[in-house]
């Protein structure tokens, strides 16, 4: 497996992760019995889908440059 696929096959992988994150966080979100522990998991969540758009982004820069 040469660089690239490595940095590909890396930032797919950490992007699943987020998103596997976020879905966890939102299953929080619904078993809270709190507003302040839903609030804070949606936080959490949110910031996680933040995560996920960024890498998104940076794997998409990465590959129209040929890295």
């Amino acid at each position: 497996m040469d660089a690239k696929t490595s940095w590909e096959t890396f930032f797919k992988m950490m992007i699943m992760e987020e998103h596997g994150a976020q879905k966890k966080y939102e299953m929080a979100i619904e078993l809270a019995d709190s507003p302040e522990l839903k609030k804070l998991f949606t936080r959490f969540a949110q910031e996680e889908t933040m995560h996920a758009q960024l890498l998104e982004s940076e794997l998409m820069k990465l590959e129209k440059k040929g890295v």
